[in-house]
């Protein structure tokens, strides 16, 4: 089966990759820059999103799309118009698969980011070309980045804010499990193994990484932060085995 996909170099998308690469699929990778240390029984395609450059000729001959593509700064161009435009561009070429992947709770949060992701899951539900979208809680590794960044001004966000963390690779299997699957026209779940609070995986963070970092209280007001106390970012009835918080950051480090 060939198969593209883009963003085929980031977090997820690079797992993606070497998952389907590993089972004998030809994988087309579709992002700006070419991997680093190319995967056997794969190619790099570049486009930019922004420009949509490379795309039309990416996609030629593609059976299925695992689009693993994001932008923070200009969301709604990229996720939401920029998708409408990836799903015409999909049908044109005829490609039978489109598989995509969002955040459990986004529609509960007001951010633009959060906000475009609801938009963007509107987009792939009204496409004419067949999909399948896997709903995801946050990543350990989105966590642990966070607590990096904020560890380099000796404080560490913590609060009464449940989360569901997962590894990025459990993601990655998932969505390629549904990749070389039929097209579903529906919405799939997963998170991590065990609902923990922001303080105690604080805590876990720097008991490992080493550091010593003043805990910092993290209150948002209004309807965001009502959701995000009340666990708008988890959903354990969609618990998925893996390594817990403390288990993936013990193989790092921190």
């Amino acid at each position: 089966m060939k198969i593209a996909v883009i963003g085929g170099t980031g977090m997820v998308g690079s797992e993606v990759v070497s998952s389907l690469a590993g089972d004998g699929h030809e994988v087309r990778i579709l992002s700006r820059r070419p991997p680093e240390s190319p995967t056997a029984g794969t190619s790099h395609h570049r486009i930019d999103l922004h420009t949509r450059e490379g795309l039309d000729d990416a996609l030629h001959g593609v059976d299925t799309v695992v689009d693993a593509g994001n932008e923070m700064r200009a969301a709604k161009k990229i996720l939401v118009d920029g998708t409408r435009d990836l799903l015409q561009r999909c049908e044109e070429a005829s490609v039978g698969h489109y598989v995509g992947i969002s955040i459990v709770g986004c529609e509960q949060l007001k951010f633009n980011y959060y906000v475009a992701k609801t938009a963007q899951e509107e987009v792939i539900r009204e496409s004419r070309v067949p999909w399948s979208l896997l709903r995801s809680t946050q990543f350990h590794e989105l966590l642990a980045s966070v607590f990096k960044s904020a560890a380099r001004f000796k404080v560490s966000p913590t609060g009464h804010i449940p989360l569901q963390t997962v590894s990025a690779s459990v993601v990655a299997d998932r969505l390629a499990g549904m990749a070389v699957s039929p097209a579903i026209h529906s919405t799939e779940t997963i998170a991590g193994p065990q609902v923990e609070d922001l303080g105690s995986m604080s805590r876990t963070w720097r008991s490992i990484s080493g550091r010593r970092c003043l805990p910092l209280p993290v209150w948002l007001p209004g309807k965001t932060g009502l959701a995000l106390r009340d666990g708008a970012l988890t959903d354990p009835s969609a618990a998925t085995p893996g390594p817990k918080f403390a288990e993936w950051l013990a193989t790092r480090g921190g």
